[in-house]
């Protein structure tokens, strides 16, 4: 690797998004990062880099095992990327899902809000009660506690490299959290307490690494069809949601970017803006036109203070607990 080259580092790249994100990154940057793809299943790893280098076959493709659920996996990719000496984009994409069963109510009453109704995971049941190795909520620690986490470990090669922190969030509401159980062990809507979380601490974040010349910052992909829609295990079902999909795009809802290509568009806005172009304390969208065509659009983050401050002390103590 050339001493000045880019380094580019996406979690859960093995698929949708993430991979998205990644061919983007070797199609439009001037100079290709030395690329990490950052993946829990070797095996699907594998497949995608070897995807990557059948369209760039000269590209600086690395795979590293990461599983954001796990502490000690995080601390040992962070060991191997530091050895590349320098971090310029960091994209916190891996995340999870755990759906228990089809929403029968919640998809009758989404009748009454359909737009809202496709935007949420109303026609899912998702799984409660869910505890990692560690110790931790399931869902908190593969969305934000890992990436956390790893952000930690890894700010002096981000710092080196002046570089960039990029979030995926997602539809997020206050509704879904609560303090009192901020894993959302128990709650019903694990996913988009995480989601959540990811809004409150980014502009925190921001706040801090600024200090050591690194930026944060949170993309949000809209409606997509990626493996989160496999996970539904309704092949009707799904044929369904991307036709509705589909109309409702060509009705001119622009959150609706059904395809990863389109999706990743804000993710690669934040990856290549100027500093004088980007604003932690806004959410930065990808959306489509009618026939598919790619835009970013921001809005301000809906932050809640005393929770952003209640989340980042509790996410510094669990650094202290695993970082030994």
């Amino acid at each position: 690797m050339n001493a000045e080259q880019q380094v580019a580092v996406v979690t859960g790249a093995n698929s949708g998004v993430g991979l998205a994100i990644a061919r983007q990154l070797l199609l439009l940057s001037p100079h290709p990062p030395t690329l990490v793809l950052a993946c829990r299943n070797e095996k699907r790893g594998a497949r995608a880099r070897a995807q990557l280098l059948q369209d760039f076959p000269s590209a600086d493709i690395r795979l590293i095992e990461l599983d954001t659920s796990n502490a000690l996996s995080v601390l040992t990719a962070a060991r191997e990327i530091t050895s590349l000496g320098r971090l310029d984009l960091l994209f916190c994409n891996a995340g999870a899902m755990a759906i228990k069963s089809l929403n029968i109510l919640g998809i009758i009453r989404g009748i009454t809000h359909p737009i809202a109704f496709f935007e949420s995971s109303e026609a899912l049941v998702q799984k409660q009660g869910l505890v990692t190795p560690d110790g931790l909520g399931q869902t908190f620690q593969t969305n934000v506690f890992g990436h956390y986490l790893l952000v930690h470990k890894l700010l002096p090669v981000l710092s080196r490299a002046k570089g960039r922190v990029i979030w995926t969030g997602s539809s997020a509401s206050r509704l879904e959290f609560s303090q009192l159980d901020y894993m959302h062990i128990h709650g019903l809507k694990p996913y988009e307490s995480s989601k959540y979380i990811v809004d409150q601490i980014s502009q925190k974040m921001d706040e801090r690494l600024r200090k050591k010349g690194v930026r944060c910052f949170v993309g949000e992909p809209g409606n997509v069809c990626t493996s989160f829609l496999a996970n539904i295990g309704v092949p009707v079902l799904q044929m369904l949601i991307v036709l509705v999909f589909y109309v409702m795009r060509i009705c001119g809802l622009q959150r609706f970017t059904i395809d990863a290509q389109c999706a990743s568009a804000a993710f690669i806005y934040l990856a290549f803006a100027r500093d004088e172009d980007v604003d932690a304390s806004q959410k930065y969208y990808s959306c489509a036109s009618q026939w598919g065509r790619s835009s970013v659009v921001r809005a301000p983050l809906e932050c809640c203070a005393k929770d952003a401050d209640f989340l980042i002390s509790k996410l510094d103590a669990l650094v202290d607990r695993f970082d030994q």
